[in-house]
């Protein structure tokens, strides 16, 4: 029997996943002011014209590569822990998750697109409204976990919460840069301890 046809929509689907996979890979080798919409769309099998049906310029599709790799993967922890009926996991347990992250194979991959979003912020103003996004998300679903964490434990928080939630990704972006530059002085289960350290004997 043949084959079900994909509907336009499908087809425009799965056009802009291969883009934008081909975009990350790209971006990682090259960088991002020398990766060129004509290299995405030729590692990708595909013609500029087909770049430009799906996206407006290198810079949207690196925007839609960040939501869709780096924010999604820690937007969804958060929120999975924030969803949940359990207790919310103490610092030293969430840190084990963030190392995860970090040792996957996709998460390296991912941390160094994040290194080139902050390369690339100092320079350009779009660049740096897409890591204000990222944090500022990120922070405010932190500050929930943290006030939540604090009040089942019937303890108040030390500092504002989102004051507490800067602290917690200050200390995950040190160890995961420090990690990525030098594996063997700092590997990722330090991660653990850290957090627990500073966050769990608050």
């Amino acid at each position: 029997m043949a084959g079900t046809r994909m509907t336009r929509s499908e087809r425009q689907a799965q056009t802009r996943a291969a883009l934008i996979r081909a975009a990350g890979e790209v971006f990682v080798e090259r960088g991002f002011h020398a990766t060129s919409v004509e290299a995405i769309s030729e590692r990708a099998g595909f013609t500029r014209g087909a770049f430009y049906s799906n996206f407006a310029s290198k810079e949207e599709i690196f925007a839609e590569l960040l939501q869709s790799t780096v924010y999604a993967a820690y937007r969804a922890m958060e929120e999975q822990q924030l969803a949940s009926d359990a207790p919310i996991p103490d610092a030293r347990e969430s840190a084990v998750d963030l190392a995860r992250i970090q040792a996957h194979p996709d998460g390296r991959w991912m941390f160094r697109l994040w290194l080139e979003l902050l390369l690339q912020a100092g320079r350009d103003e779009r660049m740096r409204a897409l890591a204000v996004e990222f944090w500022r998300t990120n922070r405010g679903l932190l500050a929930k976990l943290a006030e939540r964490r604090f009040a089942e434990k019937g303890r108040e928080l030390p500092l504002p919460a989102d004051v507490m939630a800067s602290a917690m990704i200050a200390m995950d972006i040190g160890l995961a840069i420090q990690h990525y530059v030098d594996p063997d002085a700092v590997p990722l289960d330090v991660y653990p301890d850290v957090f627990g350290m500073l966050f769990d004997t608050l």
